[in-house]
């Protein structure tokens, strides 16, 4: 196996806990910090290809989680969301699935803590009815029990009713108040799209003295 001379080793100006080391052949390959502590180089060393292979191999799983950090510091992430955007960023299934494991070990990552973040915000801010939930939870691949479980927990926080009179209120829907064969079908197909089952809305109408 060919060696390659250390002529110059310095840290990243951009990453603090990376270690880059400069090679007589003008090359470079980085190591994490952790790694260059338990296995220094020095200026005047040799290092075969091989172990520049192996601590290549460390620096990506490292690169690894670094993306995966920046990830999660903007939102929680589901499983399958974080598997996905690491593969973006052209990973390996090595690489990905150890990260995943660290990051699940670690409980950074959770999908029902995850899912239960997510079927808030979107019932909150988007006052969604389930069908609707349920599509948008659908790509993130957790389990149907569990997406079942979240949809059934959320809507005993916000009630199916008062998030469809909060749309009635919105639209200036007055109860008690006629509206035309036109506006209902509108008003229908408008809460239809916003996830609403068909019994849910009827049963508004009857209070509202919609029908």
């Amino acid at each position: 196996m060919a060696n390659r001379k250390i002529v110059r080793v310095k840290r990243s100006s951009k990453y603090s806990d990376r270690i880059i080391i400069h090679l007589d052949d003008k090359s470079v390959f980085r190591i994490p910090e952790d790694a260059f502590v338990s296995n220094p180089f020095h200026v005047g060393e040799t290092v075969t290809l091989e172990k520049m292979a192996s601590f290549g191999k460390k620096m990506r799983m490292q690169e690894a989680r670094d993306v995966a950090f920046r990830l999660l510091g903007y939102r929680m992430r589901s499983i399958s969301e974080m598997k996905k955007r690491l593969k973006d960023k052209d990973f390996d299934e090595e690489e990905i699935g150890k990260t995943i494991h660290y990051l699940i070990d670690k409980k950074y990552l959770n999908d029902e803590e995850f899912g239960k973040a997510f079927v808030k915000e979107k019932v909150k801010n988007k006052k969604i009815g389930p069908r609707a939930l349920k599509s948008e939870i659908y790509p993130h691949q957790l389990s149907p029990e569990l997406i079942d479980t979240l949809i059934t927990k959320i809507y005993q926080e916000f009630d199916l009713i008062d998030l469809i009179e909060c749309h009635l209120i919105k639209r200036r829907i007055e109860k008690n108040h006629k509206i035309s064969h036109k506006d209902k079908n509108k008003l229908t197909n408008f809460l239809t799209r916003k996830g609403f089952y068909w019994d849910t809305i009827q049963g508004v109408y009857h209070d509202w003295g919609l029908i």
